[in-house]
């Protein structure tokens, strides 16, 4: 998802098909430019010569070796080294794995990353889509820390993307896959080389591997595993928002806006429709309310022409601080989308660059621009005049856009002047209007640093206030931290809950928890199952019966669960199926709010849903294990249409249990549980109202009814958490 200058089209091997379904709504503009020239590059799956691999010479890592020479022999995974072996006091600790950090060097152009991808489910299985971004460290070295599992042989490569987006073309690392053998329970640290195609080639005809003791040697710089072997600092999550439940709202199709903005006519007060909804938010447990972008815009809200006004099409600033204190009288927050990487055209600085030029305007390195070549490459560089048809006076010249929407001009985070106006906007915001804090969009696509300064300008102000980034790719880490974003949106965990219940498979839900764990621990990432950008939950599932499913598993796993409007009731909408031209559809994700007063406009599952909706809010929000509570991942039970988990705090403890199958579950998987025996379960789900007892450290939870869900809790004090 960038709109960055990245390397020249014909430099650009094709990008391999893995026929996935796409994370998000995005359009595809730059799928014409895949190039078909790929003579010298491996499409699809990276692949071993034979003819070009000499056996015990060819060396996969790139670096000298730092243990003794001992490689992969006839297939079996072998790692020598000068570290003691563990003691017996060490072995509990095998179970955290093989601690890894992932090192190399490789000059990128503007708008690239650098991603790891292997044949581990955490590696994405080949797909880069889904493969782990490394951090910019300094100079041109990268470097991702992970855990792995012992014992295996792992696969893995280098891919440059240009950019984010889902199609964007990849420049593979050459020569064989890189292997490594986590055969002993330590911390490694592996020194890599980039190996350039053109020092590379190998052909589309031969298998996608070969046998490990002919392809490759490995060699890795290996350290003792320390006794307590290091966890991430947590990341500080405001006490309110650790236990909110959010609702996010699209304010101009939730009101009833028209699609495009004339920009003279006099405010319309559409969102003072918001308060006929507050008794229904209360009803349904909400606590914080995330509001899509509410700035004087063009079009859809992301081309923002006025930071410092309220739509016109919604109504003014004086009417948007009203509502903001009658939400806090109600207990509610208020988050707003913060589109900081990039303005409209109408914004004041673009016209005053458009009608002067480069040259004249004051604010020309408010955005990245280049020359007016006769042809250009690159990506998102669009020729404004020729955009336009000669509309302003200026002379043309080419800009930098986002994800190549010419309407999305990209601010140039570098300049001292853009940061401060946009530290100013937080100001403002947070001090005079009153708001709790700030989803920011496309949070990835901006410097890190620059959300270091942002943070400690908005916590100046409000303390409490809470920073969530808009993560769709990239490795969370670069930019959640203790001095940081507080959180981003969970967008692996979203396709997970839905996709495993659509394709009757709880592993993918599974490895999205592993992957979580291994990758984000110390985190508190926003979950969902829809938002205003992706496929909404009631057109996605299958079964109708799965609603309960999906979101019990969004209100009772680890993290900030955001509901979207309209969900609660059983709306549809498919990405692309609307009307409006200047969201590419998405308008059809993004309609009106219903009358929560009057059932006979709701869906026909809608009385249904909205009751279960708020029974779940109710459970979750009665019970501290469902709020504050850990998860234990490595204790999960599943099946491909069971799935059992079960977390804990000091005051409780809490299983949930899942059954998609269409037919009854039993007998069930036993769930360890940290309780002494005896301690009686309560399902405080269930009409039954049925108990089951601890004994020898777990908890029978069976049998279960078709397409349902247990929600057990124990307080270790006896009792249980009853939603009033």
């Amino acid at each position: 998802m960038s709109g960055m200058q990245c390397c020249p089209i014909s430099a650009r091997p094709t990008a391999r098909n893995y026929n996935f379904p796409r994370t998000v709504s995005r359009t595809n503009f730059l799928s014409s430019l895949n190039s078909s020239e790929n003579a010298r590059c491996c499409n699809g799956k990276p692949q071993y010569d034979r003819r070009h691999v000499l056996p015990e010479l060819r060396v996969v890592r790139g670096t000298e070796a730092h243990t003794s020479d001992t490689g992969l022999r006839a297939g079996i995974p072998s790692m020598a080294s000068s570290a003691q072996p563990s003691s017996s006091s060490e072995k509990s600790d095998s179970e955290i794995g093989v601690h890894v950090k992932f090192s190399i060097h490789r000059d990128m152009e503007f708008g690239q990353n650098l991603v790891l991808v292997g044949n581990h489910p955490i590696l994405g299985e080949w797909n880069v889509n889904e493969g782990v971004p490394l951090d910019w460290v300094e100079g041109n070295r990268w470097e991702v820390e992970m855990v792995l599992p012992q014992f295996e042989l792992i696969e893995y490569k280098y891919v440059v993307r240009c950019g984010w987006h889902d199609s964007a073309t990849t420049i593979w690392a050459g020569g064989p896959n890189c292997l490594l053998a986590t055969n002993q329970s330590r911390r490694m640290v592996l020194e890599d080389t980039w190996v350039s195609q053109e020092q590379w080639w190998c052909s589309e005809d031969d298998p996608a591997a070969v046998a490990a003791s002919q392809a490759a040697r490995v060699y890795m710089d290996c350290h003792p595993k320390p006794r307590h072997p290091r966890k991430p600092i947590p990341v500080f999550v405001p006490d309110w928002a650790r236990s909110a439940v959010f609702y996010a709202i699209y304010p101009l199709g939730a009101f009833g806006a028209p699609f495009v903005n004339d920009t003279t006519s006099d405010p319309v007060p559409r969102l003072a429709k918001i308060r006929e909804q507050y008794e229904h938010l209360e009803r349904l447990g909400v606590t914080a309310i995330y509001f899509s972008p509410l700035f004087e815009s063009e079009t859809h809200g992301y081309d923002t022409v006025d930071y410092f006004k309220i739509d016109r099409r919604l109504g003014d600033i004086e009417l948007f601080r009203e509502i903001v204190s009658e939400l806090h009288e109600r207990g509610i927050h208020v988050i707003l989308d913060g589109v900081f990487n990039h303005t409209g055209r109408q914004h004041e600085a673009f016209r005053d660059l458009a009608e002067n030029g480069p040259g004249l305007s004051d604010y020309a390195d408010w955005y990245t621009l280049g020359a007016r070549p006769d042809e250009y490459e690159g990506w998102c560089i669009v020729d404004y005049e020729e955009e336009n048809s000669g509309f302003w006076a200026g002379s043309g010249f080419a800009y930098d856009c986002w994800e190549g929407h010419p309407q999305l001009p990209r601010l140039n985070h570098a300049n001292r002047a853009v940061r401060e106006y946009i530290f100013e906007i937080a100001r403002f915001w947070l001090e005079d209007v009153g708001i709790d804090g700030w989803r920011l969009d496309v949070a990835h696509e901006i410097s890190p640093d620059f959300w270091r300064e942002f943070r400690t300008v908005c916590e100046r102000v409000k303390p409490d206030c809470i920073l969530v980034g808009e993560m769709i790719h990239g490795n969370y880490r670069g930019w959640v931290g203790p001095d940081r974003l507080h959180s981003g949106t969970n967008y692996q965990l979203s396709r997970a809950i839905w996709s495993s219940l659509v394709e009757s498979n709880y592993d993918e839900l599974y490895t999205a928890l592993q992957r979580e764990r291994k990758l984000y621990e110390g985190m508190m990432l926003l979950n969902f199952v829809s938002n205003h950008d992706v496929i909404r939950l009631a057109s996605v599932l299958t079964e109708p019966e799965h609603y309960t499913l999906a979101i019990a598993a969004l209100l009772f796993l680890h993290g900030i669960p955001c509901l979207y409007y309209g969900d609660e009731y059983g709306v549809e909408g498919v990405p692309g199926e609307g009307v409006d031209e200047n969201s590419g559809g998405d308008d059809s994700l993004r309609g009106p709010m219903l009358d929560a007063d009057d059932a006979s406009t709701w869906p026909e599952a809608g009385k249904e849903r909205l009751e279960t909706t708020r029974r779940l809010v109710r459970i979750r929000n009665a019970n501290p294990a469902f709020v504050h509570g850990s998860v234990d991942v490595e204790n999960i039970e599943y099946r491909n249409q069971q799935f059992i988990f079960a977390r804990s705090s000091e005051q409780q403890v809490g299983v949930v249990a899942f059954n998609s199958s269409a037919k009854a579950a039993d007998p069930w998987p036993e769930v360890c549980v940290p309780v002494s025996d005896g301690t009686v379960f309560t399902d405080v789900w269930s009409d039954d109202g049925a108990k089951f007892s601890a004994y020898a450290g777990k908890v029978y939870v069976g049998p279960m009814a078709p397409n349902s869900i247990r929600v057990l809790v124990a307080s270790r004090g006896g009792s249980h958490g009853l939603p009033g």
